[in-house]
């Protein structure tokens, strides 16, 4: 099931205080991963056709054809971004806190830049209904009317990690305007799906099905871990992942592997 998250006045006051405090790591974040949508030129030379290249012009009375030099423009392809936040029990008060200032740090370094589409959801499982994953949207191309509505992500119930990798990636690809665009989800968590028959080794198996499924259809994948994950479910589950001990390494640590892992 999907859900548009609500923006109450509590909302807005948790996100403006979470802003202050990750406004290191906001900044930081910003000067290394900003990278979508440079354009770079490259010149050139030597060329027989093209533009006549001044620096040529002393060889003419040697015969030289290779006067001229060609101008290549590369431009970055557009990149459509997905932060997924774990908001199950297990997240409890101290890594819900951590993953939700994260994902603030995220959002707020990332949304300025006009190379990237950004979708922000939440997810836990069976608080309505036994088997029901549920996912809720907190920001996305399609809903600005609520930008500080993260302030109020918090630990509800279960989690079905691999069902809410599917689901988010689905919902990107019917709402993304740039097709050939880049992908990347990063999902922020504890690392221990958990739930109705979805436990163990069976959560798991399933979730690291979903991630290679999700692979093979473009997407890049991240799992950054927070209190509680461990590197054995983590392995498992993930081709991709790193454990973030402190908020306070969150961008040398994620603009480290973002950059690895879309090779730029």
């Amino acid at each position: 099931s999907w859900e548009k998250a609500k923006q109450k006045e509590h909302h807005v006051y948790t996100y403006k205080q979470e802003v202050e405090l990750m406004r290191p790591q906001i900044n930081k974040l910003k000067r290394k991963i900003d990278l979508y949508g440079n354009t770079t030129q490259l010149t050139i030379r030597n060329q027989k056709r093209g533009m006549l290249d001044k620096r040529m012009l002393h060889r003419i009375p040697t015969g030289r054809m290779d006067l001229f030099k060609a101008t290549v423009t590369n431009e970055d392809k557009p990149l459509d971004v997905c932060l997924l936040v774990d908001e199950s029990g297990s997240m409890g008060m101290y890594t819900m806190n951590k993953a939700r200032q994260a994902a603030i740090a995220l959002k707020e370094a990332l949304s300025d830049n006009p190379m990237l589409n950004l979708w922000v959801f939440g997810h836990t499982a069976d608080e309505h209904e036994r088997g029901m994953t549920e996912m809720y949207e907190y920001s996305s191309p399609s809903m600005q009317d609520r930008p500080m509505a993260m302030g109020g992500m918090r630990a509800k119930y279960e989690n079905r990690d691999g069902n809410a990798i599917i689901a988010s990636t689905m919902r990107v690809k019917s709402e993304s305007y740039t097709p050939h665009a880049q992908k990347l989800l990063i999902m922020l968590s504890d690392g221990e799906p958990s739930a109705d028959l979805y436990r163990g080794d069976i959560s798991y198996s399933h979730t690291a099905k979903c991630v290679k499924y999700a692979e093979s259809r473009g997407w890049n994948v991240i799992q950054v871990g927070f209190a509680g994950a461990r590197k054995y479910s983590m392995e498992k589950m993930f081709t991709n992942w790193v454990y973030i001990e402190d908020t306070d390494k969150l961008g040398d640590e994620v603009s480290k592997i973002i950059r690895k892992v879309i090779k730029v």
